[in-house]
């Protein structure tokens, strides 16, 4: 009854925002189609599309698209009587904190349940509101304003003061609610960023969950770190693959039943917050995604260095510093779902600068591994798979084939293999051929139209390789970190602080360069962000986020640069973006799986899939290849991958050249064909059907029909074979 009844409000409410109009005389500052309150809010801005309303009491807002009388709310507008007043805080109010109280960071204070103050300022296109919390002596200030796109709000950084003793921030959400819906009230979907994209419907979860999406924007912090339960086998080798990172700082809500959506995209503070969303059932039965600004974290210290004597848990020093900004992007209509806020995004980062658009013609991705190393008597002993001269006669025999499009990132191809790292120099292994002859190879692959970059992980040190007592990265709690590997060669890998990062790559680049070649791919510091501990000063992803940017805009100047899956603050760099996920986590409470960030690159800049040798459903890959315009990508040996049992590359466990070769043929062929179709056009459509087809409309007119189901379907006329596609206009 509450669904039904909320129904029949909206659509008078509807009525009202499409037929009012103020008499000209009154001397309104409304136009047409704008009503004077919605729910308690009342009218504080408008542009050409939306009007903005306010309640005073918890600054909950209102956007309201007064074409077609559809609005999004930022606060429940009923209470279905299950909630207590904790919850009905959260639930209303624009700001809610989380508080450190010693070692409690459990307490949450609201704008309803406790006592603030409010100084509210109307300005030409919102509001700003001074909040001060005079029982825990915490204020700030937050900013709203309506602008073309939709709604900004903002808490600078300066205005956050925290003047008592008792009481410190842990977090700071804004409009947590911000296009809620009461279990299956709503027809729609949360979108979360998990992977490419997943879906999360609208529809009653009969209080099947009791967790929903958790995730870091830009991956887990190393710095904080707590000790893990891990799934291994035999104490050694992990089971169970890590969740997806979140590459980009951006969440949505479409409510496809009023066909109005919005796209949040993080613009200040993305480097520490978290992504939640919550489908009805997980503690309210309410569904909502929202950003959650961290700003200080409680860890765990241990009494001595022997951790198991004992440890307390511990409030960081000072919280970290950054203006806090959401921009919520409103999209109406046809553009109200998730392949309208892929292309918002595109435009909006590519307005920006954040985005350029590189060379996009299609190459299939071939990486060669060159050497790695096993343990032997004394020390390790080199085991070499790939040489220059076996990338030339593969590339020859591919050009026969008709195989002349080709990427190649050359993998252990430094003097000691691929784990030796740091690389502070040009200096190639002996085993591959040595310096002159990779030299060579890039240089003549070059003039034949192939790309070839060097790999290179910036970020890691191999301890057992080379001095790392100094230049390494500690903890928040003071201890060291090191990465397990899994591995029986190299049992750890350690963190460089991003400076001696930057130095070593500056090196590298210099020598490099000087050889006449400028083509790099860069790993470690494309995907990986942390706060750390050196030489007695705390540094906070803010400054390992700045130090990186730092260095790869630096070496993007001087260098062909492409990074191995970046996250979103450097995706302006590179000229292509290697590793793309073409799946989620696969989270119980995800609903479809959906090819946002593949939507957002298509047209722009060259997108590469994960290696094909390592899906299990190579069939199902390449359709999702042909669904999302993906080019492929082989990770190749000459030698069998047998000869990397004992090294710490013995989870390829298939890489022979000889096995792929026909795959890579057939793979380049058929994409190529279908890519000179759609070559520089932006994906408009992205339709999931019940019969198991997927349709995909491109910009220039073209359509791509992908059947996932074990039977023929015929959509708009056009019949598609079990498990394959077609291509229409």
């Amino acid at each position: 009854m509450a669904a039904k009844g909320k129904k029949i409000c909206s659509l008078i409410m509807a009525v009202i925002l499409l037929l009012f109009v103020p008499d000209p005389g009154s001397g309104m500052a409304l136009t047409a189609h704008a009503a004077e309150s919605i729910d308690g809010h009342n009218f504080v801005a408008e542009n050409a599309r939306y009007a903005l309303y306010m309640k005073e009491e918890d600054l909950s807002v209102i956007v309201a698209d007064k074409q077609t009388g559809a609005y999004m709310e930022s606060a429940i507008s009923h209470d279905d009587g299950n909630n207590n007043n904790i919850w009905l805080g959260a639930m209303k109010s624009a700001v809610v904190l989380t508080m450190i109280n010693q070692s409690d960071d459990t307490k949450q204070a609201d704008l309803l349940n406790d006592d603030v103050t409010k100084t509210i300022t109307y300005t030409s296109n919102g509001f700003t509101a001074e909040l001060y919390w005079n029982t825990y002596k915490l204020g700030m200030k937050l900013e709203v304003s309506l602008e073309e796109d939709g709604l900004v709000a903002r808490i600078p950084d300066d205005s956050i003061r925290e003047d008592g003793e008792a009481y410190q921030i842990g977090t700071i959400s804004i409009y947590p609610f911000m296009g809620c819906s009461y279990l299956d009230d709503k027809e729609g979907y949360l979108f979360i960023p998990d992977g490419n994209g997943a879906l999360i419907y609208l529809d009653d979860k009969e209080g099947r969950f009791n967790s929903g999406y958790t995730a870091m924007i830009y991956g887990t912090d190393v710095g904080f770190q707590e000790n893990v339960v891990e799934s291994l086998l035999w104490g050694r080798h992990q089971m169970i693959n890590d969740a997806q990172k979140v590459m980009a700082p951006v969440y949505g809500i479409a409510h496809t039943d009023d066909r109005i959506a919005y796209l949040a995209v993080v613009e200040e503070g993305a480097m520490r917050a978290m992504i939640e969303a919550d489908p009805n059932g997980v503690s309210v039965d309410y569904n909502r995604v929202f950003a959650k600004f961290v700003e200080r974290r409680l860890y765990t210290q241990p009494t001595s260095n022997n951790s198991s004597s004992g440890s307390f848990k511990k409030p960081e020093d000072s919280r970290s510093h950054s203006d806090l900004q959401i921009r919520f992007m409103f999209l109406s209509e046809d553009e109200a779902d998730y392949c309208g806020m892929a292309n918002a995004y595109r435009d909006y980062l590519m307005s920006r600068g954040l985005l350029r658009t590189a060379e996009d013609s299609y190459r299939t991705r071939l990486d060669f591994l060159g050497t790695e190393r096993e343990n032997w008597v004394i020390g390790t002993s080199s085991v070499v798979m790939t040489t220059v001269d076996d990338i030339r006669e593969i590339y020859g025999d591919l050009e026969n084939a008709g195989v002349t499009s080709i990427f190649t990132v050359y993998k252990g191809w430094q003097k000691g293999g691929l784990y030796n790292v740091p690389i502070s120099k040009y200096k190639a292994d002996g085993g591959i051929g040595g310096t002159s002859a990779l030299t060579g190879l890039i240089e003549d692959a070059a003039a034949d139209g192939i790309q070839i970059y060097l790999y290179n992980d910036a970020m890691r040190i191999n301890p057992d390789e080379q001095n790392a007592t100094f230049n390494v990265i500690k903890m928040i709690n003071k201890r060291r970190f090191s990465e397990d590997t899994h591995m029986d060669v190299y049992e750890e890998m350690m963190y460089l602080t991003p400076a001696r990062s930057g130095k070593l790559l500056d090196k590298f680049a210099e020598s490099y360069l000087k050889k006449g070649v400028d083509t790099i791919c860069l790993a470690g510091v494309s995907n990986t962000l942390f706060s750390y501990n050196y030489s007695g000063e705390f540094y906070t992803r803010y400054d390992c986020g700045e130090s990186y940017e730092s260095m790869v805009r630096e070496l993007d100047e001087q260098a062909a640069l492409v990074l191995e899956q970046p996250f979103a603050y450097l995706w302006q760099y590179t000229d292509a973006y290697l590793d793309m996920p073409l799946y989620t986590s696969s989270y119980i409470f995800e609903d479809e799986s959906v090819p946002f960030l593949s939507i957002v690159f298509k047209g722009v800049i060259p997108v590469y899939s994960e290696y094909v040798n390592f899906e299990a459903n190579k069939q199902e890959f390449f359709l999702k290849m042909v669904e999302t315009g993906t080019y492929p990508s082989f990770y190749i040996t000459k030698e069998s991958s047998a000869e990397l049992i004992y090294t710490n590359s013995c989870d390829i466990y298939s890489s022979e050249y000889s096995v792929y070769r026909d795959t890579i043929i057939e793979y380049t062929s058929e994409l190529q064909a279908l890519n000179a179709k759609v070559a520089g056009a932006h994906i408009v459509g992205h339709e999931i059907m019940d019969n198991g087809v997927t349709k995909v409309t491109y910009d220039n007119g073209v359509m791509v029909y992908v059947n996932y189901s074990s039977t023929a379907q015929t959509v708009d006329g056009t019949t598609v074979e079990a498990m394959s596609y077609k291509v229409g206009e």
